[in-house]
This record gives C-alpha cells, structure tokens and sequence, in this order.
C-alpha cells in the first residue's frame, strides 16, 4: 500500500489543477465568507481540502492511465479499496498541518482572524468526510469515469450550498439548528455507512472489469 499512496501524493504534488485549489481555495472562502462564523469555516477546510485529495487519484482514473501503474503494484483488488477508504484519514491529517499553517500565515500578518485550529470543527469533520465518500466512493467503481465525475459534481455542489447555508450566521442560517445533533449519534451513523460502503466497494471492485 505504499507504493499507491506514493503514486497518490505524486499525484497530488504533479496536478496543476490541485496545487491551484490548494492555493487560492482558502483565500477565496476568506473572500465570500464576511458572515461566516471562524468555526464552520474551519470545518468547510478541512471537509474540502480532504475531499478533494482523497478523490484526485479517482479523477485521474478518468483518463485510463493510472490502471497499468495499479496492475503493476503488489496489491490486490480487495486491498486497493481498503486503501482507499483509510487513505482519507492520511490526507486528513495532511490538511489539518497545511490549512494550520495556512491560516496561522493569514492571522500573523492580520489579513483576517480565522481559526487556524479548532478541535471541535475537527472532531466535527471527521464524520463528515465518512459520510461523504461512503457515498462518491461506490460510485467511481460503480459506474463509468465520466457518469461518476458527474454524479462527483452534484453531490460537491449540494455539499457546498449546504454547508454555505449552515456557515451563515443569523436566524436564516441553520447553524442554530444543529445544536441538537449530537456528535456520538452523528458519529454513529457515519461509521455505519462507511463500513458498509467499505464492503459494497470491495464486492463492486471484485467484479469490475480493469
């Protein structure tokens, strides 16, 4: 498995189109986010930025190139997928240090006052991240690269109107409402789902034709 995670962080160092989303993503937040609460700002960072590392392998599956670099790897189908879902707990971890620096960066020279760490948006997008590759994930080994990509598209737009809706601040934002959902039982839900997506990926991946 770690001769996949180096082809990924390669992947990831060599894609134009993710060192540019990695570069100016915060600052375009910081720039359409004056009501935003610091908290759900934070937390929208780190769901994104893990996001988008974790399906950028997937994205370059698209062109059909990466299938002789996957054949290559001693590594099986069932433990390719397996990979892939703990490898977002990799790139997690990695976007945690990068956006800290980040937005530390941006605090010191008091460009705005963001948080540049906060445990509880953390803790918060953690289960997120589950929930929402238990979703994309099947989908890539499911269908074609190009339906997927689609379907990729849709589920990140309404992520993103959501998690807008929930970050604005004021009696039309819903972020008054979640006071009321508990992390344990969010949490809860987000391992079942992730869990099952794990074993409906591997039975989608075994029968799929590469």
């Amino acid at each position: 498995m770690i001769g996949i995670l180096k082809r990924d962080i390669s992947l990831l160092i060599s894609s134009k189109q993710m060192i540019i989303f990695m570069l100016f993503y915060i600052p375009l937040l910081l720039f359409v986010s004056e009501s935003f609460v610091p908290e759900i700002l934070y937390f929208m960072i780190l769901v994104f930025y893990t996001y988008m590392m974790s399906t950028t392998s997937f994205t370059y599956d698209l062109t059909g190139k990466s299938k002789y670099v996957i054949n290559s790897l001693p590594i099986n189908r069932n433990e390719l997928v397996i990979y892939k879902y703990l490898s977002i707990f990799i790139y997690f971890s990695i976007t945690v240090v990068y956006a800290g620096v980040y937005l530390w960066i941006i605090n010191i020279l008091k460009l705005a006052d963001v948080d540049y760490f906060n445990l509880r948006g953390i803790m918060n997008a953690i289960p997120t991240i589950m929930i929402y590759v238990s979703i994309v994930f099947p989908t890539f080994i499911r269908f074609e690269p190009r339906v997927a990509q689609i379907i990729n598209i849709i589920l990140f737009m309404t992520f993103s109107i959501i998690s807008s809706n929930i970050s604005y601040t004021g009696d039309k934002g819903a972020l008054k409402y979640l006071g009321v959902l508990k992390w344990e039982y969010i949490m809860a839900i987000a391992l079942v789902m992730y869990i099952l997506s794990l074993l409906l990926s591997i039975h989608l991946y075994k029968n799929r034709d590469i």
